[in-house]
């Protein structure tokens, strides 16, 4: 029986279907701050596509006031009660950290799911409304990461920390100079989120002894670094996948 993936983000919702961890359909996204609204017919839509019956629906959160709405929202959906990670569910992941209690459960959910993928050391490189890029060593322990303001948020931040540049519509630079201010403006942002990348791996290099496979997620991704040679893996439902394997692991007989 399959397991329905629930991961609330700042932004996006995600909806998935798995089972033994492998998604069985495309995963359905809706705005997060719609969830009351479109969430209920968004999963009866992505249940029809699955013939087999559902055994657990998962959720993974960043948004803590997001929870009781999805909840709520899938009882109208399925009649079925929801398990939240970190709630119901743990994560079987050994972490290495000065304070564990704020780590988001995004973050655990993808390094989980790289680790399991991978079975090496590994960076995982989220790109959403915040850049991160945390390090896994080859003993699947997660050893902490990095936290920086994502493309669109780095881009309302400079429009608004200055008295005249544009929000940058954050086209692709087509070139190694920006020959108008937005031009300009796009190249430096898509630099600085592609050079902190590379930085940071380096670092983590630097700690493990090996560079690590990297696996990009989020939904600017593919924009960022769909091109990039640092890439090994581009995978756009890591957090799904985790909540969905955290929750087999959890109901596994011991």
């Amino acid at each position: 029986m399959g397991i329905l993936a629930l991961d609330i983000g700042n932004s996006r919702t995600g909806a998935g279907i798995y089972l033994d961890g492998k998604s069985q359909d495309p995963a359905i996204r809706i705005a997060t701050d719609q969830i009351a609204t479109q969430l209920p017919e968004a999963i009866r839509d992505l249940i029809q596509r699955y013939k087999d019956p559902i055994s657990q629906v998962v959720l993974a959160s960043v948004v803590p006031a997001a929870i009781g709405p999805a909840e709520r929202a899938v009882q109208t959906a399925l009649g079925m009660d929801v398990e939240v990670v970190g709630r119901d569910v743990p994560i079987p992941l050994e972490l290495r950290l000065k304070d564990a209690s704020t780590v988001g459960v995004d973050r655990l959910l993808g390094a989980l799911t790289a680790y399991v993928n991978t079975q090496s050391a590994c960076a995982v490189v989220s790109c959403g409304t915040a850049l991160v890029v945390d390090c896994i060593d080859a003993e699947g322990v997660f050893r902490g990461g990095a936290i920086a303001p994502g493309l669109a948020a780095a881009a309302r931040c400079l429009h608004a920390s200055t008295a005249q540049l544009p929000v940058a519509d954050l086209e692709l630079p087509s070139g190694p100079m920006g020959l108008t201010t937005m031009e300009a403006i796009n190249l430096g942002l898509y630099a600085q989120m592609r050079g902190a990348v590379r930085y940071l791996l380096e670092l983590y290099a630097d700690l493990l002894g090996a560079w690590p496979h990297v696996v990009a997620t989020g939904g600017d991704a593919q924009r960022i670094l769909g091109e990039s040679e640092l890439v090994d893996s581009l995978v756009p439902d890591l957090v799904l996948q985790g909540a969905s394997l955290a929750c087999q692991y959890h109901h596994e007989p011991s």
